[in-house]
């Protein structure tokens, strides 16, 4: 303990020369600066597109469909709204699609009979990207 605290006290005192205090040139301020603006420009573009599908899909989902319809309806608009390209932009994960005992991270295969029921409790997990920047809901 008495170790660590000698050890801030030396260095916690020492300053950098001249105009490199803050330790960045002015160029790379700017390239800080544009890297975290185009950051925010993707995480808002896929957070538009995963707002604009949970409405859509809210606006159809109800008893009687299969489970693997809405999983496949709610990606195919997904995919429309986010311009899929490849690793660029697309689906962050397979949609979760579980019912009632199962939590999460169920999604159901090709061939699932699973049919949504009236009294079920039905929980959708989904996510789209942008270069990476991941916005997900469940």
């Amino acid at each position: 303990k008495q170790w660590y605290q000698r050890r801030v006290a030396i260095t916690a005192g020492q300053e950098y020369r001249d105009d490199n205090l803050w330790r960045m040139t002015s160029q790379e301020m700017k390239m800080k600066d544009f890297a975290f603006e185009e950051a925010l420009r993707d995480a808002r573009q896929a957070a538009e597109a995963h707002r604009t599908v949970r409405q859509y899909v809210q606006s159809w989902i109800a008893p009687g469909m299969k489970m693997i319809d809405i999983c496949e309806r709610l990606e195919d608009c997904s995919r429309r709204m986010i311009k899929e390209n490849g690793l660029e932009a697309g689906l962050a994960f397979p949609t979760g699609c579980s019912i009632n005992h199962c939590a999460a991270h169920y999604t159901p295969n090709p061939g699932d009979k699973t049919v949504l029921q009236y009294d079920d409790v039905c929980k959708i997990d989904f996510g789209t990207h942008i270069n990476g920047r991941i916005i997900d809901c469940a």
